[in-house]
């Protein structure tokens, strides 16, 4: 046998982490993204999550009022939306989100000033301040570090914390719970009636103050883009408004800069560049949506505007339109839809393939509505069979149909057979 080495050169293509990340991005929903930039404030201190800052475009886009927003928020943006960054210094904003991290499903804040500053050093009265500004917060009992903390701080909001209750709360908790009134009665002096009315009044505490909160509700679709008509003109918004709370920590990136230990300059610099990378992405699927919709406003106008049926439209069509391939129209339209003063329909749903030579005119959506006026205005004592129905759409359209086809459409649409409409 013969050995040889022989030498070839082949063609290939490989997507770079960016782009992988940037078609991810784009066919993310709203509500997916939404999610996906929650998530990101919660592990990367360079995501900065202010929910008071909005943006200005569109008088922050108030028509988007009525819409049903996805609203499954964490425990984080629940305290966050609670409070104005204006009011904290850099550092302050710092701690107060990084705190905001470890208050669990209950409300209890889950880490301590010691563990923190095994981390990171902290400058005196700083972790005071922001623990004092958290548990200020609603509901009352949010931010305790312990069960008797939390019912102190239930009672102390409302004014109601006497020396009495304090005793029973310290050393008494584990009686109430286990009814040993008697124990009670002999370690604390004083009226027994008076102990009681302490007691029933601890009962009627929350010991889990964020407790029901979070609980999953109805969900609804989101629009991703809204198409808001202007006299003769239209406008496309996409419906993002609330990812301008989300913006580049300035205060890591003085510390990144300032850093001199190498191994938390080189972990900063990743969650940096994996951040810088997310908001420039993100404007990305911003401005190829825009265009994608502008696109298929030009193509199903009258339909948008309730005037017409939906025209022939592929997705070979749009990606020439905007200048894109194919699989990247496909992306931006998977799981998205579009909010007109109409309706709300999915992007999936305004492409149609046209009926084999007809020279892209017939769609099936025209088909339908044509199948439903002819039903509409036909002789109630001698309704339009089926054959019928087909050869009257044959001639309206000059193409021939199939009985069977028309039978189909005429069942999605929910109408009945001749006989059953016969009166």
């Amino acid at each position: 046998m013969d050995t040889n080495l022989t030498l070839s050169q082949k063609e290939l293509q490989k997507l770079s982490t960016n782009q992988i990340q940037s078609l991810n991005i784009l066919a993310l929903s709203t509500e997916s993204l939404y999610n996906l930039l929650q998530k990101e404030s919660e592990e990367n201190p360079f995501m900065e999550y202010s929910p008071n800052q909005r943006s200005s475009a569109h008088n922050d886009t108030s028509f988007l009022d009525f819409v049903a927003a996805p609203e499954e928020r964490s425990v984080k943006q629940f305290i966050l939306e609670q409070v104005n960054s204006a009011n904290f210094t850099k550092p302050q904003w710092a701690l107060f989100s990084y705190l905001a991290d470890y208050v669990d499903s209950r409300g209890y804040l889950t880490i301590t000033e010691e563990e923190i500053t095994e981390k990171l050093p902290l400058p005196a009265g700083l972790f005071d301040f922001c623990l004092c500004r958290l548990q200020e917060l609603d509901p009352a009992g949010i931010g305790a570090t312990s069960l008797k903390d939390c019912l102190k701080l239930q009672l102390r909001r409302n004014h109601k914390l006497t020396p009495l209750l304090e005793k029973l709360i310290d050393h008494h908790l584990s009686d109430i719970g286990k009814q040993k009134r008697s124990q009670i009665y002999q370690s604390v002096k004083g009226p027994k009636t008076k102990i009681d009315a302490a007691i029933a009044l601890i009962k009627k505490l929350n010991p889990a103050p964020l407790s029901g909160i979070f609980e999953a509700e109805a969900s609804y679709i989101i629009p991703d883009v809204i198409i808001q008509f202007t006299g003769t003109d239209h406008e496309v918004i996409l419906n993002d408004s609330w990812s301008a709370s989300y913006s580049m920590s300035d205060y890591y990136v003085r510390m990144m800069r300032t850093t001199t230990d190498e191994s938390v300059k080189e972990y900063f610099q990743t969650k940096y560049t994996r951040c810088r990378l997310l908001f420039y992405n993100i404007e990305r699927r911003r401005k190829t949506l825009h265009a994608l919709t502008d696109a298929i406003w030009n193509c199903q106008q009258d339909y948008l505007q309730n005037q017409g049926p939906l025209q022939p439209m592929t997705l070979s069509d749009i990606a020439k339109k905007v200048g894109l391939h194919p699989s990247t129209i496909s992306r931006s339209i998977k799981d998205k839809y579009l909010q007109t003063p109409h309706k709300t329909i999915s992007f999936k749903h305004l492409f149609q393939r046209p009926f084999p030579k007809t020279k892209e005119t017939i769609s099936k959506d025209a088909v339908q509505q044509s199948l439903a006026r002819l039903i509409e205005n036909e002789d109630v004592k001698h309704p339009y069979s089926d054959a019928q129905l087909t050869a009257l759409l044959t001639d309206q359209f000059e193409y021939s149909f199939s009985r069977r086809l028309i039978q189909k459409y005429r069942e999605i649409l929910h109408i009945s057979n001749s006989y059953s409409r016969h009166q």
